[in-house]
């Protein structure tokens, strides 16, 4: 892995990356520096509409208190080509909701803070300290040495989109298991629709099906090897087992020319019945809402079991997403902390749910009046569910996952390279990878096989 930002590459970029931001913000004019706490948000398929009422309502509620404070809340797709030579000048905002940064290096640096002093104190809503409200393991990604370095404010799962008005059309049902998952696929393909639509300009969504397939074939036990980072782990026959499925899959039912569709071009075929199902994350409805069509009853049922497999089914792939980071150069960490606080709070999680369509990472957060549809079938799959896992290489090794996952999991969605050639050039990248001095892999606290009825 490079190290971290270099200086030179770095400092040529950032007046050029900074000049003509065509960001978006919620205050004009200028204000005085002491008054003022800077909040950059990703601008994907959420937007950013939601964040900016937030902060103006935060601006209005701490008006109330006598306290002059201004919000500069701004979003940009670009987020991370314009925070990663802020970070280099330790200039950066003061609060960050974003990915593609190489956290655990910034986290060992000393370049993020930790949550937990604000988690420790009484939340807003209720006597309770902070971090009690969230759900089990929604703060465990960022976590360690016994701190919390960033926050969620949005549950992510993986799971399998359809329209129910097209299955009751034709009699079909959700499935329970991957055989009947193929055999939907065959009557779909049979009826004249394409089964799967496949956002193949970016091979990494499958990503997160294949990890799915990965627990269906292999339990807890597969994804705990792939975590440590094991030697051999990806090569392991339960996983290329899982290999062969997604291939099998993306061989025999993908929709012509998936592998040249953007998210967006691909989700349209689904959302105008071109294609019958579609694999992807909770962000699909809200991304999707201004071109979906009218009648359309978007639902999702989660990956379904594996026959023989050891893994069980009733466990969903997802964990906390959206997160938020307080990088310790800001010129007012103790204000972005509050903002955090305010902004992932029992009083504003339902308007989020009815705004962009998220779940709350908070119990009770998300009252399900306060979503559409789909979000409501999202909510009976996760209440169904015993709990969530994850895998996490490749938020360490963001490298590894650019040059060597993606483009070797494209490979074996177009049939360019065998299962078991696959998983092997995963396991040969990751060894490459962890030979880095610079690689910094933090503590993991393994799942528990047995506690899910799994052998471990």
């Amino acid at each position: 892995m490079r190290r971290l930002f270099p200086y030179a590459v770095g400092m040529c970029c950032a007046v050029a990356l900074l000049i003509g931001c065509d960001a978006v913000r919620l205050s004009g004019g200028d204000f005085p520096e002491e008054l003022t706490v800077e909040v950059a948000v990703f601008e994907g398929g959420y937007g950013v509409h939601w964040h900016l009422g937030i902060a103006r309502r935060y601006e209005e509620e701490m008006a109330a208190q006598g306290r002059a404070l201004r919000v500069d809340l701004w979003g940009d797709p670009r987020l991370s080509e314009k925070i990663k030579p802020r970070i280099l000048r330790g200039d950066p905002p003061d609060v960050v909701l974003m990915h593609e940064l190489p956290i655990w290096l910034l986290i060992a640096a000393g370049k993020i803070l930790p949550f937990d002093d604000v988690l420790d104190q009484p939340a807003l809503d209720a006597a309770s300290p902070w971090r009690d409200l969230f759900m089990p393991g929604m703060l465990s990604m960022y976590q360690a040495d016994g701190k919390t370095f960033a926050i969620p404010s949005a549950i992510q799962a993986w799971a399998c989109w359809y329209d129910a008005r097209l299955f009751r059309r034709h009699g079909w049902t959700p499935p329970a298991t991957w055989t009947e998952f193929v055999a939907l696929c065959d009557r779909i393909q049979a009826a004249g629709i394409a089964p799967l639509a496949f956002q193949g300009k970016y091979p990494g969504y499958a990503w997160f099906t294949f990890i799915s397939l990965v627990q269906r074939c292999g339990g807890l036990a597969a994804i705990n090897r792939i975590n440590f980072m094991e030697e051999g782990a990806f090569s392991h026959p339960d996983v290329v087992w899982a290999a062969s499925l997604l291939q099998d899959m993306s061989r025999t039912h993908f929709q012509r020319g998936a592998m040249a569709m953007t998210h967006t071009e691909s989700q349209l075929q689904f959302v105008n019945n071109q294609a019958a199902l579609i694999f992807c994350g909770l962000w699909l409805h809200n991304e999707m809402k201004a071109s979906t069509p009218p009648g359309f009853e978007m639902r999702c049922f989660t990956v379904p079991a594996v026959e023989g497999g050891k893994g069980n089914p009733r466990l969903v792939n997802g964990a906390g997403s959206e997160f938020l980071f307080v990088p310790a150069d800001a010129r007012r960490p103790e204000e972005g902390f509050a903002f955090a606080r305010y902004m992932v709070s029992l009083r504003n999680a339902s308007g989020m749910g009815a705004a962009i369509g998220v779940l709350s990472p908070l119990h009770g957060g998300t009252p399900r009046e306060a979503v559409d549809p789909p979000l409501q079938s999202a909510m009976d799959m996760i209440d169904q569910a015993e709990a969530f896992f994850y895998e996490r290489t490749s938020e360490l090794l963001l490298e590894w996952m650019n040059q060597v996952m993606q483009p070797n999991l494209a490979a074996l969605l177009r049939g360019e390279l065998t299962p078991d050639a696959y998983c092997a050039a995963l396991d040969r990248g990751m060894a490459e990878a962890k030979k880095n001095p610079d690689l910094i892999i933090r503590n993991y606290m393994p799942f528990n096989p047995i506690q899910f009825g799994e052998k471990p």
